[in-house]
């Protein structure tokens, strides 16, 4: 599997995740995921010198493209999701970096704090719910138990399936499910570690 082919990535993916009810539970949870950990990267401990650099970059954006310890990840995200299909990396990039918005926003607005402690409620209730429609809905286990890697790709995926959804790619869509397809026969007879 190469880490940077769309097919490849959104069917080992997709291979964890071919059940409607439990993509549409992924489509809503992985960006409330995404926009927590924003917060939680936020509240790193960071020197005074990193401090001092991020108050010039924010007064020089003059609060539009807020820039935090996040931004770089929600960049760095974006970027590999344009490596992989720039269409889907530019639509992914901005609800990511809207989600890296919303988390720097609601830090000023609510103060650290309380923006971490309800980030966190929200964060656990979105895993359990994507746990969830793992266990009731999939009846396979999440994609990130055999490579923890796929949590980078989940936001990509997501993004993929609205895509999909809306009826744009067909060609890929067609291309990925039938990669999916192979990756959950290679699952159900026991050889996940061969998986393409």
């Amino acid at each position: 599997m190469t880490i940077f082919n769309l097919v490849d990535q959104a069917a080992s993916y997709g291979a964890y995740h071919h059940n409607n009810v439990n993509k549409f539970i992924h489509i809503v949870f992985v960006p409330l995921i995404l926009l927590t950990a924003f917060i939680f990267v936020d509240n790193l401990p960071h020197s005074a010198f990193l401090e001092d650099l991020l108050i010039p970059l924010n007064s020089i954006s003059n609060g539009l493209i807020p820039i935090a310890l996040s931004t770089p990840l929600a960049i760095a995200l974006s970027l590999y999701y344009c490596i992989l299909d720039v269409k889907v990396g530019l639509f992914s990039m901005l609800w990511i970096n809207a989600a890296n918005y919303a988390a720097v926003y609601s830090i000023n607005r609510y103060g650290l704090e309380i923006a971490t402690y309800y980030g966190a409620i929200v964060h656990i209730a979105s895993w359990i719910s994507q746990f969830v429609g793992h266990g009731v809905f999939e009846g396979r286990r999440p994609a990130l138990v055999s490579n923890i890697f796929q949590v980078f790709i989940a936001p990509f995926f997501v993004t993929l399936e609205v895509v999909f959804m809306f009826g744009f790619l067909n060609r890929t869509r067609i291309e990925v499910d039938h990669k999916i397809k192979q990756n959950i026969i290679a699952l159900s007879a026991g050889k996940s570690k061969k998986i393409q």
